[in-house]
């Protein structure tokens, strides 16, 4: 970090040849820990085969043996997992649909918008009514679509008188 800032100004090498030689020293650590990394894991892969040689009832690197030498897996699955379940589409854009409400507060989610948020909630995330239908819309689904029906309908009298 203090050389590239030495060396470097933004995206412009102001020292190239200390650039150079600095990058290509990261290379090469880079090459030398993922041979390292990869040469421990083959090494746990021998030992892991030489102890459980006669064992036919469980895979080579199962989950409980009594070597578990090999965590990278679990630790990938870990990181696959935390990563999507912070990304799923649905929760992104009902999250991006309140986050709009707070900004703008009364211009974004009208009494339309509302309806429409909770068609959306009710088709797409089903498991979500119980947390967004609150006590005078607790009903099965065909009622909710009427009871969204004649509240829109009361509006529009409403606006219309």
């Amino acid at each position: 970090m203090i050389v590239m800032k030495s060396s470097q100004a933004g995206f412009y090498r102001t020292k190239p040849l200390l650039s150079n030689v600095f990058c290509f020293a990261l290379e090469c650590w880079n090459l030398a820990l993922t041979a390292g990394s990869v040469t421990a894991r083959l090494a746990k892969f021998v030992v892991a085969t030489s102890i459980y040689v006669g064992r036919i009832d469980t895979p080579v690197l199962a989950e409980d043996l009594l070597l578990n030498l090999d965590k990278f897996p679990v630790l990938f699955r870990k990181d696959l997992l935390a990563t999507d379940a912070h990304h799923h589409p649905y929760i992104e854009l009902l999250g991006t649909m309140y986050m709009m409400k707070l900004r703008h507060k009364g211009n974004f989610g009208k009494t339309s918008g509302s309806m429409w948020r909770l068609l959306f909630v009710v088709a797409l995330m089903p498991w979500l009514k119980k947390y967004r239908i609150q006590d005078e819309l607790n009903v099965e689904d065909e009622d909710l679509l009427k009871k969204i029906k004649e509240m829109s309908d009361v509006k529009k009298e409403v606006i219309e008188n």
